[in-house]
């Protein structure tokens, strides 16, 4: 009895100490283990090794796709500054206070340079209009050159956005990976965009 008391105990442990390194080396690695992931319902969590320092769990946002990987958002945001387009912000001297936040997220081509005391000099995301593409492209170095990390989530009806060779935008950003390789383009889906109207019309009555 006490010799089976003692083997349960050692297949215990064993199996403890087993699923302990199948988490360590999920989380030092981006080794896929789903029936984990499933236990802890992160199906859709992407980790940072700790190599790349403090680690932090990046979602992915299948509604935003990138025109040049065709691959899903990743992004996690802690604290979130949305920083507003109107020309009230001159004179408020919050730039400081907005660069603290984790994620900053700006609008179409709503300028930070000369602005900084103002709105910040960060970008995380910068969320734009199919119709204000063209602002960007008429300043593409500034938006898109290569040491530029902020995430372009770009929205727009369907007949702009399509992929078929036909949607106008959309060939605008094509082109513009193409010449800009590292830049972070995403694109809207139609399904939220069709989300996004009908959440539009609820709130104001009105057809976007």
């Amino acid at each position: 009895f006490l010799f089976s008391l003692q083997r349960k105990s050692i297949v215990a442990v064993s199996f403890i100490a087993a699923f302990l390194c199948l988490i360590i080396v999920r989380l030092t690695n981006e080794v896929t283990f789903p029936l984990i992931l499933n236990c802890f319902g992160q199906t859709s969590v992407k980790w940072i090794p700790f190599s790349n320092g403090q680690r932090q769990p990046l979602r992915a946002h299948y509604g935003y796709i990138n025109v040049k990987t065709q691959e899903p958002l990743q992004l996690d945001c802690d604290l979130c500054a949305i920083v507003s387009n109107s020309g009230q912000m001159a004179g408020q001297k919050v730039g400081a206070e907005i660069d603290k936040s984790s994620c900053i997220w700006r609008m179409n081509n709503a300028p930070t340079k000369g602005y900084e005391e103002d709105v910040g000099k960060r970008t995380t995301v910068r969320v734009v209009s199919h119709t204000s593409v063209p602002l960007l492209l008429k300043n593409p170095e500034y938006f898109f050159k290569e040491t530029n990390t902020t995430v372009y989530v770009i929205w727009g009806p369907f007949r702009n956005m399509r992929k078929d060779g036909n949607g106008i935008v959309y060939n605008m950003l094509k082109k513009t990976v193409d010449s800009y390789p590292a830049a972070k383009i995403y694109v809207t889906t139609e399904k939220r965009m069709s989300y996004c109207d009908a959440v539009f019309k609820k709130e104001t009555g009105k057809d976007r």
